[in-house]
């Protein structure tokens, strides 16, 4: 447990150094790039604060006691660093199509973070109700929208060549490697939390009383027994997510 603790906290500074490099010394290029730049900031920064306050929502899980890892703050800088990761998505699919000649996916490229957006409100719902069968909808809906923009990526691809292809196909890699394992990892845990829930007779809070938990209640635990299955995908989350999102900030301008 302490090695991970210790892994996640040297991943929050190689990452706050990997951005600040390509800030000052990147190809970040046009208006698009320093839009990136500026999304990837904010996803970077929470990623770091959350990698040095882990927690698992649900359960109220943390690390270490302290205010700052209160369940309600954590998920409400979550909230926001996920919409400005997905917005990320979609502009680098808008990039990719300019890139192309193609408006029509550059129209429709809007669509995927709209999945992202959607998401955050299933994913509250399940903070402050104690309900898993909506964080697996959460799941299901960042799986959908990966789906999407690996659809889109694919006719860029098709209508490209050089780079952008070479882009695009890694992309299209990157977002179905990611949907295999939403669902075959994520949601079906998701799935047996909840079973097990309803099997031992949770009971589910209001969203007032479930505000009132998540801003005040925490479970503090060093025990890997605890934290492994989550480790899971909190580990791939504050790594491969955030080098993804620093990347997309080096795309060069249409």
């Amino acid at each position: 447990m302490r090695s991970w603790c210790r892994a996640l906290r040297a991943l929050a500074v190689l990452n706050l150094g990997l951005w600040l490099a390509v800030a000052l010394a990147g190809p970040v290029a046009g208006v698009h790039g320093r839009v990136q730049l500026g999304l990837s900031g904010v996803y970077v920064l929470v990623c770091a604060y959350r990698s040095l306050l882990p927690r698992v929502d649900l359960e109220r899980l943390v690390v270490v006691d302290s205010h700052l890892s209160s369940i309600f703050l954590g998920r409400t800088a979550a909230t926001v660093a996920e919409i400005c990761f997905a917005l990320q998505l979609g502009l680098f699919v808008h990039q990719l199509a300019a890139h192309a000649g193609l408006p029509a996916v550059q129209a429709a490229a809007w669509a995927v973070p709209m999945f992202m957006v959607v998401a955050q409100a299933f994913c509250w719902h399940s903070v402050l109700t104690l309900n898993h069968i909506t964080q697996a909808v959460e799941s299901a809906l960042w799986a959908g929208g990966f789906t999407w923009m690996a659809v889109l990526l694919s006719v860029i691809a098709l209508g490209s060549g050089g780079w952008v292809q070479a882009l695009s196909v890694a992309g299209i890699v990157g977002a179905m490697s990611f949907v295999a394992y939403v669902v075959t990892v994520d949601m079906p845990m998701y799935w047996r939390r909840y079973r097990h829930g309803r099997a031992s007779g949770q009971v589910y809070l209001r969203l007032d009383a479930g505000a009132r938990d998540a801003w005040h209640r925490r479970v503090p635990s060093g025990s890997w027994e605890a934290w492994k299955a989550d480790a899971l995908w909190l580990t791939p989350y504050f790594s491969v997510g955030v080098w993804v999102s620093i990347a997309m900030a080096c795309v060069p301008a249409a």
